[in-house]
């Protein structure tokens, strides 16, 4: 069980808040703008493009969710341990995590709980240890903490992974942390290189995780499972962009299939 504070931490909202697309005066803010700008278009000319447009609106739609508590996906755990590992994370991710904010809405707070829960729940049905578990919850609520805007971003996991190691370098030297997750925090080569790579191609992330693994002892499940994993807990929660945004044959580990239904699940139980 978790204690009381770490609860109060959980059911509580977190010290930052996502930016909208649109600033006061309703114009569209500056970092959606310089996306549109180094894709080579204008805003407007963006916005004739109806996949353009359909990303758009649900960036818009998930606006009013970005901010709210998360704390009721506890309640869709798939395991005590995996409920209370989800709390203890929502907390640090609330109260210790420092985000950039201007990825968007849809890649905000709901969706890095909803990556922390199906991180829980695959690693659980891949026979992962608690230790695993822990560095899992650790590379899920980093995975998105970098992002500059809400699209591709390629690069941000890198910047997310020089974050996450640098938390736990200032972590180990004695700087304050208020949460239980944030104070057991243990660097972990694996999280790095999975939160590193993650938005990249598999084949990509898979052969520098592979050069750097080489030799090395590895504690635990072996780093590319683990990436697989992680990308796996990523790529279910594209369910809540519908259509043609979710397509089951990427995904990697032999449970994942397993947990659409979830997915859509704990999708669903935010929306209601």
């Amino acid at each position: 069980m978790v204690d009381d504070i770490t609860l109060q931490q959980a059911q509580g909202l977190a010290h930052y808040s996502v930016t909208p697309l649109h600033t006061e005066d309703g114009a569209v803010a500056p970092h959606f703008l310089k996306f549109a700008e180094d894709m080579g278009y204008s805003w407007d000319n963006l916005m004739l493009d109806p996949r353009f447009a359909e990303i758009i609106g649900k960036e818009v739609a998930t606006e009013s969710m970005a901010n709210g508590p998360l704390h009721a996906l506890a309640e869709l755990a798939p395991s005590e341990r995996a409920r209370d590992t989800f709390l203890r994370w929502l907390a640090f991710i609330n109260t210790d995590l420092n985000p950039w904010t201007t990825g968007g809405s849809i890649h905000f707070r709901p969706h890095w709980g909803r990556v922390l829960m199906l991180s829980q729940a695959l690693g659980e049905l891949e026979g992962l240890s608690d230790t695993d578990l822990e560095a899992l919850a650790a590379a899920a609520s980093f995975h998105d903490s970098r992002r500059a805007d809400p699209y591709l971003d390629t690069g941000h996991g890198a910047r997310a992974a020089k974050y996450y190691k640098r938390f736990c370098e200032d972590t180990q030297r004695g700087y304050a942390r208020a949460t239980l997750a944030g104070r057991s925090i243990a660097y972990d080569d694996r999280v790095y290189f999975a939160v590193a790579w993650h938005d990249r191609e598999d084949a990509e992330g898979e052969e520098a995780i592979r050069a750097f693994f080489s030799g090395r002892p590895v504690s635990g499940v072996d780093a590319v499972r683990f990436y697989r994993i992680l990308k796996d807990a990523d790529g279910l929660d594209r369910v809540r962009l519908g259509g043609n945004d979710f397509d089951p044959s990427y995904l990697r580990c032999s449970h994942a299939p397993e947990l659409i239904g979830y997915a859509q699940r704990l999708y669903m139980y935010l929306e209601a």
